[in-house]
């Protein structure tokens, strides 16, 4: 059986990895550097520049359409969070065009997730609204780390309907265990991290359960709002029941369709679908 911990921890020596994301990981590891090595590496990619913008002005950062540059978003959203959209963005990119549609997809969807954790935050304030949706941003995360590392066997299953039974036969670890592992060696909140172990079962989560159950109703909730195979969730009476129990109503379902429906055209022009 393959050291899946240990090869996600030397990620960064990966030949095929983007010079881009080899830095940014040498960066967060490095006790010694500081936003000025960050925000150089960010800046020299443009792509990655503009996006980090964007992402840092979506809805639950509170500064919709207010950041406009690189400066603006460290200054208002904190040095912790625009390094975790850069990583975020970063690993996404990994895919490249390779997957094409369905790459954009899973983006897609994840960016869906973060936006509806954020609405659920507001709901049922766990942590902020900030870090639930970066935690539902991420969620993922560990689909396209094992894609990264072992493409010629994971490309067969990454968008199967029995994804977590295929992954845990191939690699004795599903996706949210492998995102939780990068997302630790790459300095992330623990409460971040949580979400992403947990966010397919609640099972043995003690700490910041919160944030757990959010990103696990709102990658349901998804499902519900907007159908994809790249999707992996699904909505059923047992979370049904959840959403329920935490406080949640039959009217915060459709409040937060109605937003997501909005966001749509937004999601669609970022992720160039």
């Amino acid at each position: 059986m393959r050291d899946i911990q240990g090869d996600i921890s030397s990620l960064k020596t990966i030949s095929t990895i983007p010079v881009v994301m080899k830095r940014l990981l040498e960066t967060i590891n490095d006790e010694n550097s500081s936003f000025v090595d960050l925000s150089e590496i960010i800046q020299h990619d443009q792509s990655l520049s503009e996006r980090v913008v964007a992402i840092a002005n979506a809805p639950y950062f509170w500064h919709s359409g207010l950041i406009n540059n690189l400066e603006q978003a460290t200054l208002l959203l904190g040095y912790d969070l625009v390094r975790s959209i850069a990583i975020s963005v970063s690993v996404f990119d990994l895919l490249g065009k390779d997957e094409g549609r369905r790459m954009k997809e899973l983006w897609a969807h994840s960016y869906e997730v973060g936006l509806i954790a954020g609405l659920l935050c507001d709901k049922v304030p766990v942590t902020s609204g900030a870090v639930c949706f970066l935690a539902g941003l991420l969620h993922d995360i560990g689909r396209v780390i094992f894609y990264t590392l072992y493409a010629p066997e994971y490309r067969a299953v990454m968008f199967d309907e029995a994804v977590i039974e295929k992954e845990t036969g191939l690699f004795d670890a599903d996706h949210g265990t492998a995102g939780g592992w990068f997302l630790e060696y790459s300095l992330f909140p623990e409460e971040i991290i949580s979400a992403v172990r947990h966010h397919h079962s609640l099972k043995g989560c003690e700490k910041h359960k919160g944030i757990a159950v959010t990103v696990h109703l709102a990658e349901a909730l998804s499902s519900l709002f907007t159908p994809r195979t790249e999707a992996d969730g699904s909505w059923s009476k047992d979370k049904e029941r959840l959403f329920y129990k935490n406080g949640l109503k039959k009217e915060d379902i459709d409040h937060i369709g109605t937003i997501v429906r909005q966001e749509s055209p937004f999601i669609e022009n970022f992720f160039e679908m």
